[in-house]
């Protein structure tokens, strides 16, 4: 590879990325496989792509998921082929790995963080070795070429997984972002062939707004600005209108507005905590920016050059927001009465309880006599940084004060902090642990339809009886299937999970909501009470869930039996072919009756231990037996994800 031709042809393609082009280059040169990072848009394919182009090496592209298993990597045999042939090389159909070695080419997988841990592994024997060996295939050598590119999107974390020290061992990283104004504004051009340099400029500005609003998780890359350019011309062309007459014609506003919508509004991830659509916020950074830069001259600075984090929090949601249940079951009969003595709360009677407990909360006085120096630094009203350089200063535990902070009844802004920063960590930490390790499902017989496949040799026995030469419609191979599950999580909040501890019910929401995120899944909190705070078919934003969970705090005494049967219920109204409880707690029952009828109830129930008494241990323990289900102890927060991978593994 004659890495100093390719730059001076590839540069003259590629807009910027000057810095980025030659590590990639330097990469490949030095045959080392390589991963590349960053956000939708920012060049990850085109330069993958410009390269090939240019040195004419083959490009072998694979589209990393769940589904991605070892076989559609490396290939199968064809059935039909195989009982006609017998197995042999000749009824082998290559998959893109062992064609990429063979070629000398690129394996280019897009989604890395994505793939199937199993598939991976795969992947590392080839990576390792630079050979695969196939069954009754042989052995394919990776010719001088073969590299293995992957690229992965670190905003997106629902569904993804964290590589292997293995894997991550054996590539090279390059880190690619958002480019800055001028070098967008240039590929805009460029893309969409446009005359209207006010409106690429207007496009390119709107996009790099979305990129720091604070109700946007993820913003729009340059391939919006594209499209919205490209749309608005034609828009404007189809209703003879003049978009840069927008900041005085209303229909031209309409239109501007419309084109960014449709170009955008599928683009931008929306927070879960903003309570609005994508539609709203990309309608309100149109006009904002239209109302600031009317009519922006040709070439004129960026307003967006700066720093892309920058920017004010999200908007936040009131923490007092609880769910509501019906206090009848199911089926719609009553409850049984003196059997469960505690009661479920309708929403504004929950809100209400919360409402009064806070009355009794702690005061930033008592903090103060506990944490003198840490007090000193929060008398006064504080921002976001204040208090993360305080908490990375102090000598307790950061969570344990974060407890104490979302605590505080006379110090709203400290709560309003504590509460956010806690959230984020809490869910970061959940989507890094949990992330693509969801179900994968159970072997299910399905007709053969040319996708690789182990071969269901009693079904495929049956059909030949009848057709000795089949096609391959007529054979069956097993694929992974994942079955609809339903889920109801209870949490202990009872007196005895005060302090840190509800930050381990706060993070076992977290883990289960991403773990489970295509399922239907209910949240009930306990304690002498119960609190629905999403039933099994509602929708409600993880960060409002979280906010719930954390306003509640640890209180009074704990009617295990009182969870365990609101959790019940919400199982009994679901449709699915299998119904799972997972309860949250010490073990530890000081109200109503005996837990272990309901426990039994249950068609699965597991149990995640949160005491560290070998009677706490065991009571979960008995509970789970009694539930067939698993027990999975924890004794800090850090352990809490492994833990539900455990109680719900496939």
């Amino acid at each position: 590879m004659d890495i100093q031709r390719l730059y001076a042809r590839i540069a003259q393609e590629i807009v910027g990325r000057e810095d980025e082009l030659q590590l990639i280059l330097a990469a490949l040169a030095a045959g080392r496989d390589l991963l590349l990072e960053g956000p939708p848009g920012t060049s990850k394919s085109t330069i993958l792509r410009a390269i090939t182009a240019a040195d004419q090496i083959p490009l072998h592209f694979v589209e990393g998921n769940a589904d991605l298993t070892p076989a559609k990597l490396v290939g199968h045999h064809a059935p039909s082929r195989v009982l006609q042939d017998d197995f042999t090389a000749d009824t082998f159909v290559h998959g893109p790995l062992p064609l990429a070695m063979r070629d000398g080419g690129f394996l280019y997988i897009e989604e890395f963080n994505r793939v199937p841990e199993d598939t991976l592994n795969t992947l590392l024997a080839a990576m390792a070795e630079r050979e695969i060996t196939i069954p009754r295939v042989g052995t394919v050598q990776a010719a001088p070429g073969f590299r293995v590119i992957a690229a992965m999107n670190p905003f997106d974390n629902i569904g993804t997984g964290r590589l292997s020290g293995a894997v991550a061992d054996r590539l090279c990283r390059v880190r690619l972002d958002y480019q800055t104004a001028a070098e967008e504004r240039e590929i805009v051009a460029r893309r969409t062939g446009s005359r209207d340099p006010w409106l690429v400029a207007f496009a390119v500005e709107v996009v790099r707004r979305t990129r720091r609003h604070p109700d946007l998780r993820m913003g729009a890359s340059v391939r919006g600005a594209i499209d919205f350019v490209l749309i608005g011309e034609r828009l404007a062309e189809l209703r003879r209108i003049t978009l840069a007459a927008a900041g005085h014609d209303p229909e031209a506003r309409r239109s501007l507005v419309a084109a960014a919508q449709a170009a955008l509004a599928i683009k931008v991830a929306v927070r879960e905590s903003a309570r609005r659509d994508a539609d709203d916020v990309v309608a309100e950074v149109v006009l904002a920016a239209l109302a600031e830069t009317p009519d922006p001259p040709p070439g004129a600075p960026d307003a967006a050059d700066h720093d892309e984090g920058a920017g004010p929090e999200g908007a936040q949601v009131d923490p007092d927001r609880l769910g509501a249940v019906a206090p009848d079951r199911a089926d719609g009969s009553p409850r049984a009465s003196g059997t469960q003595p505690g009661r479920v709360y309708l929403g504004d009677e929950a809100q209400q309880a919360a409402t009064r407990r806070r009355a009794g909360q702690r005061t930033f006085y008592g903090f103060a006599a506990r944490h003198p120096h840490l007090a000193d630094r929060l008398r006064d009203p504080v921002d976001r940084g204040v208090l993360e350089a305080a908490l990375a200063d102090a000598e307790v535990e950061p969570l344990d004060v974060l407890a104490e902070l979302v605590d505080l009844a006379d110090r709203a802004d400290l709560r309003s902090l504590a509460r956010r920063l806690a959230r984020e960590v809490i869910v970061r930490q959940a989507r890094r642990d949990i992330g693509g390790r969801g179900t994968r499902g159970r072997l299910t017989s399905v007709p053969y339809r040319g996708e690789a496949g182990d071969l269901d040799l009693e079904r495929s026995l049956e059909r030949l009886l009848t057709t000795p030469r089949p096609a391959d419609e007529d054979l069956f191979v097993l694929e992974r299937r994942r079955r609809r599950r339903a889920y109801a999580l209870m949490l202990d909040i009872s007196g005895s999970m005060k302090g840190a501890a509800i930050f381990q019910a706060a993070l076992a929401l977290a883990a289960v909501a991403v773990r489970v995120a295509s399922d239907p899944f209910a949240v009930i909190a306990f304690w002498r009470d119960a609190a629905v705070l999403k039933r099994l078919d509602e929708s409600v934003p993880l960060d409002l869930l979280l906010d719930r969970v954390l306003s509640l705090g640890g209180r009074g005494l704990t009617d295990l039996g009182l969870g365990l049967q609101a959790g019940l219920d919400e199982l009994e109204r679901a449709d699915t072919q299998e119904r799972i409880g997972l309860l949250f707690s010490d073990g530890v029952q000081t109200a109503g009756p005996p837990a272990a009828p309901i426990a039994a109830a249950f068609p699965v129930l597991h149990v995640v231990a949160t005491g560290r008494s070998a009677e706490s241990i065991a009571a979960c323990q008995r509970l789970a037996a009694i539930g067939d289900g698993r027990c999975a102890v924890v004794s800090d927060l850090s352990g809490i994800p492994a833990a539900i991978n455990a109680c719900l593994a496939a």
